[in-house]
């Protein structure tokens, strides 16, 4: 997977420069349209809880909250109880937090590669507030159920052993945390940047894309469908523009689930140096996006 990143990148950064000769000023509008987006959408809503978190496992704060999750995530969910509190989190923060999350607490030693993978399948979650908020919704309720019931039936299950965690081990990286207060604010203040580099540069490119293809496919309602598939956030907010029906919701629906390939390639760029199975995140994304896609249109058709 790590060639294939490579030479995909390589591809879509060549076809990106000649695009971008050929149609500088719309270039220019579609970058303005993705940093409205960024700033009027995203960085509200992701940003304080990229920094909040990470500061939290770097100071050991989440291992205290795991000690209280535990006893209700523990025996539904069969998870560890660091993995508990990732989990119960991923269901506020949004991408790519939750997969920044996953990352830190694997360098910190709390879970493993196979816990990774399997967080990587059912903690992907679309920001709350973008759904709430940003999206304008006259079902957010119903989409954000729809958004989660596939990935808490799938977390069901799951079955591995794990021993409850007492007081005194969630007590021990208060006490000694890894990094002093002052530095472990400048690492997760960097770091949190670092990832909205990635967000912004990966949303401008399938941004792009997806200008493109709309030359060639000329109907506005497809183009909306190909561009969430390429990038969800802005592909929600063009179907929103057509008739509210329960297709173009459960394509909401779908977009916040599969996640997009932007927010794919962002997370195999963050866990670039980590062992994990891209292909079995693939698979995870597409078919919690079907469950989703499937859930809301029967919902929508039949119940309301």
């Amino acid at each position: 997977m790590k060639k294939f990143n490579y030479y995909f990148t390589l591809l879509l950064v060549a076809f990106i420069t000649l695009f971008s000769f050929f149609n500088m000023f719309q270039i220019v509008s579609l970058s303005n349209n993705v940093i409205k987006i960024i700033i009027n959408n995203l960085l509200p809503s992701l940003l304080p809880f990229m920094i909040l978190i990470s500061l939290c496992l770097s100071l050991g704060l989440l291992n205290l909250f795991s000690y209280l999750i535990q006893w209700i995530f523990k025996p539904l969910f069969k998870l560890s109880p660091i993995m508990s509190s990732i989990y119960f989190i991923s269901f506020f923060c949004g991408y790519p937090t939750n997969v920044k999350m996953i990352k830190e607490a694997y360098e910190l030693n709390y879970i493993n590669s196979q816990e990774l993978q399997h967080l990587l399948s059912i903690a992907s979650f679309a920001s709350i507030s973008f759904i709430f908020v940003s999206l304008h919704l006259e079902y957010p309720l119903i989409i954000y159920f729809c958004h989660l019931a596939p990935s808490i039936i799938k977390a069901l299950f799951y079955h591995q052993h794990y021993e409850f965690q007492s007081l005194k081990e969630s007590i021990i990286r208060l006490k000694k945390p890894h990094v002093s207060f002052v530095e472990a604010l400048k690492q997760s203040i960097l770091s949190s940047c670092y990832a909205f580099i990635f967000i912004l540069g990966y949303m401008l490119v399938f941004q792009f894309v997806g200008y493109a293809i709309g030359h060639i496919i000329k109907d506005s309602f497809i183009n909306a469908i190909i561009q969430g598939v390429l990038e969800f956030s802005s592909g929600s907010l063009q179907l929103l523009q057509f008739s509210h029906t329960p297709l173009v919701y459960s394509l909401i629906c779908f977009n916040l689930s599969f996640s997009g390939l932007s927010v794919m390639m962002q997370t195999d760029n963050l866990l670039d140096e980590i062992d994990y199975s891209f292909k079995a995140y693939f698979k995870a994304r597409l078919f919690h996006g079907l469950c989703s896609f499937t859930l809301c249109l029967l919902i929508l058709t039949y119940l309301l």
